[in-house]
């Protein structure tokens, strides 16, 4: 390798990243604004931190894109692996970098341990996202056990001083908190066996106080749906560093003479602002991620499960099923307790064939009364899981996950069956491919409702195989059913990763639908992925998870903000209510297109008690946005609230698309002029000074709309 330094730079539409070769390791140099196109080496190492304290290191290593603890790095390593103890550190260097378009290939090799090493660093240009994954080859002739191996490393600039991440509870998913950076690791690891309910495997680091507008962040995601460990450190040379990775089991990763392992990829951008970095993940997710059929239409949702839960009944759903299309539902899903055993939730899981004494004509009735109303028919499962009390474990109880001489705890009554081993697989996939085909279905909910607990075969981990496992499963039955649908639904949100949204293109973000918790839920879930896979629903007056009361009004507004639906029995609607939700059914049909290509904006309000949000159409033609009161306010007045993401010098028509005037009008002594008239002004303004909101009550929510100003 030559001793001169080298370097190599991926340019996006506004992002450059600089990989620069000086030591045993490339490094990454810049990650962040677009450099000009004349930048050398020279004067990129001018300016290079080299300075070195007594105490220190003899010499300065910086951090490379695959630190060791060879090269004096006292932080997390990109390897932690071992040969029955020995050889437990590397020496890796650099064999070759080569770059094909937008992707940069880091060969590294070690030839006392015999591993090998390809990092392969992606830019996105439409987008300014960036990719990393790490593959590891053993090409020796005894085993290797592999503890850590990070997708990707880091530098962080010295300046980021803030860590935000999001965590919850099933219920009340993706709840932000934000830390200092300072001494030592933060560490978020995830050992619930999928995405979880408790941690997002997204991070935000940025400088002091940084926003939705302003500071020097950076957005991180690891695409992957099982253990992870998301790793911030920063040294007392005040070094920072931040990896992700998968968080191995003991044991769980040994790779024999020629096996490899390959890491999930780490996501991320660095921007101003929170707002440019989601914009940026959305644009990355739509043109990089998502299925194909996310770009298409996206339908109404009606789901039978709070109007009906385990009371199947033909008749029952024959008279839901009108009610649900007499107001607008354009798919019908029947969710849980059509399958053999399934009165409650303590029996059937595993047991995928139509219960013949609650439908003793099979599901076709069914389907054939949706098809009546031009609906598409959707079905729940939950593949992943079994029931002690089912034929199939009865049969096959070594398909369950389990650890020899240990009993598994259940968990809603069912455990988890080992995807990875292929006999379970070919059966699921059997079961489902043939439902599918035999009743045309048009889209699954795929649920999965407990944590993977005691992961192993018997004898060793597997948790680690299980997400893979699985999307090989779903890609197989996609291949056989190619216009077919899936949602990704884990009690909720607690299977939300770009992995699994590559198959499944559509989030049921949470079971928890009282629409003022789902403000802060839909909040977290939107900062990283984009609002038409979200999956929100309409429920009833009250919510089934916390008993609160609240308006039909707030419950579509905030489900205006996802892909739309009910989940609700529309047989219990009076004839106002009916009216009520057609209009906001419409107002969705009328707009979901370009609702679906929308760049979405997270708008600070001057009080905590309002969440207000935004989405502008490409051509900044057409605007929603979304307020909620989610508390009572401090102040009598509310003030101005300063739109984001319209033309300065294009004239806007603004109204108020919610129809809830009357709603408000008690709480107002005067109503705000366009509340009650349409106004039009310019998109400066309304940036600048902003559209004046209503006396807001607890728990109410208006939608705005701005739309250019048609000339006469």
């Amino acid at each position: 390798m030559s001793t001169q330094p080298a370097i190599w730079r991926l340019d996006g539409t506004s992002t450059t990243l600089m990989v620069v070769q000086d030591h045993d390791v490339p490094r990454l140099f810049w990650s962040g604004s677009q450099l000009a196109e004349d930048v050398s080496v020279e004067s990129l190492l001018a300016l290079d931190d080299t300075a070195l304290a007594f105490g220190t290191r003899d010499k300065v290593t910086p951090l490379s894109l695959f630190p060791q603890a060879s090269s004096s790095y006292v932080a997390s390593p990109a390897l932690s692996a071992h040969r029955s103890g020995k050889q437990f550190a590397h020496r890796l260097n650099t064999q070759s970098v080569d770059v094909e378009g937008q992707v940069l290939t880091i060969t590294l090799v070690d030839k006392n341990t015999e591993i090998k090493i390809e990092i392969i660093l992606t830019l996105h240009a439409e987008s300014d996202v960036a990719t990393m994954a790490t593959r590891l080859i053993n090409t020796a002739e005894t085993d290797l056990t592999v503890d850590w191996l990070a997708a990707g490393t880091l530098p962080v600039p010295r300046h980021f001083r803030e860590c935000q991440t999001q965590h919850g509870r099933w219920g009340l998913e993706n709840q932000t908190y934000r830390r200092d950076i300072t001494l030592g690791r933060i560490d978020i690891s995830n050992l619930h066996g999928r995405t979880s309910h408790e941690h997002s495997p997204s991070m935000v680091l940025g400088s002091t106080g940084f926003c939705e507008d302003s500071g020097d962040v950076i957005f991180s995601h690891l695409a992957w749906s099982g253990n992870f460990s998301l790793r911030v450190e920063q040294l007392s040379t005040n070094e920072i560093s931040l990896q992700c990775g998968v968080h191995y089991l003991p044991g769980e990763c040994i790779l024999k003479t020629g096996e490899e392992v390959s890491t999930p990829a780490m996501v991320f951008s660095r921007g101003q602002g929170m707002n440019q970095c989601t914009q940026r993940f959305h644009r990355y997710m739509r043109s990089s991620v998502l299925p194909e059929w996310t770009r298409n239409t996206r339908p109404i949702h009606a789901n039978s499960w709070e109007a009906l839960y385990f009371n199947h009944d033909e008749e029952a759903l024959f008279s839901l099923i009108d009610a649900a299309a007499g107001v607008g539902a354009e798919r019908f899903v029947l969710d849980d307790g059509w399958f053999l055993h399934r009165r409650t939730d303590n029996a059937g899981l595993g047991d995928w064939y139509v219960d013949e004494t609650v439908y003793p004509n099979g599901l076709q009735p069914i389907v054939d009364r949706v098809r009546q109303h031009g609906m598409q028919f959707g079905l729940w499962f939950e593949p992943e899981m079994v029931n002690p009390d089912s034929d199939l474990y009865r049969a096959h109880p070594d398909w369950a996950l389990h650890v020899n001489g240990i009993d598994t705890p259940l968990a809603r009554n069912q455990l988890v069956l080992d995807v990875s081993k292929e006999e379970v697989s070919d059966y699921l996939f059997e079961r489902i491919t043939s439902l599918v085909h035999e009743y045309a279905i048009d889209y699954i909910k795929w649920d999965q409702n407990r944590d993977l607990v005691l992961a192993g075969d018997g004898n060793s981990a597997q948790a680690a195989e299980q997400p893979k496992a699985l999307y090989r499963l779903l890609a197989r039955i996609l291949s056989v059913c190619p216009g077919l649908e899936i949602e990704s639904c884990a009690s909720g949100g607690a299977r939300i990763d770009m992995a699994v949204l590559e198959h499944t293109g559509r989030v049921w973000t949470s079971d928890n639908i009282d629409p003022i918790e789902r403000s802060s839920i839909q909040q977290g879930f939107l900062r990283f992925m984009p609002p038409e896979i979200m999956g929100a629903h309409v429920g009833h007056k009250t919510a089934h998870l916390t008993g609160r009361v609240t308006s039909l009004h707030t419950r579509a507004i905030v489900a205006l903000q996802g892909q739309f639906g009910f989940e609700l029995d529309a047989r219990r609607l009076d004839p106002q209510d009916v009216i009520t939700l057609q209009h906001y059914t419409q107002l969705y049909k009328a707009n979901r297109d370009w609702l679906s290509n929308a760049t979405y904006w997270q708008i600070p309000t001057d009080s905590p008690a309002i969440l207000a949000s935004g989405n502008v159409d490409a051509e900044k033609d057409k605007a929603f946005f979304s307020i909620v009161a989610c508390s009572n306010l401090k102040a009598s007045k509310p003030g101005n609230l300063r739109l984001r993401g319209l033309d300065p010098a294009m004239n806007y028509t603004v109204k108020l698309e919610s129809i809830n005037v009357a709603d408000l009008a008690p709480f107002n002594a005067i109503m705000p002029h366009w509340c009650e008239n349409e106004v039009t002004t310019t998109g400066d303004l309304l940036m600048k000074i902003g559209v004046p909101l209503p006396v807001m009550p607890p728990q109410s929510a208006v939608l705005v709309g701005c739309h250019k100003e048609l000339v006469q």
